[in-house]
């Protein structure tokens, strides 16, 4: 995929969603100085694009007793019959 090119306030709202996921986007918005709509056309683009690819909560697997934490993932290629 292409590098995406991020403005000053793509930059501040990704942050503002990160430090404060919880937060509406409303709220986020009036931080940012911006309109409902604007920040929700911004955020559907970056989602669309792949930049933004998840609303979860980030969890300490550690604080869950966990001492390893991995994903793997693979393909397979079949051949044409």
């Amino acid at each position: 995929m292409a590098r995406q090119g991020l403005d000053p306030l793509d930059g501040r709202m990704l942050r503002l969603l990160r430090e404060r996921p919880r937060e509406g986007l409303l709220e986020i918005a009036r931080r940012l100085g911006v309109a409902r709509g604007t920040l929700q056309a911004r955020l559907d683009r970056l989602t669309a694009s792949g930049v933004v690819t998840g609303y979860g909560p980030d969890v300490d697997v550690a604080a869950l007793g966990h001492v390893v934490q991995a994903f793997t993932t693979f393909e397979v290629d079949q051949p044409a019959r």
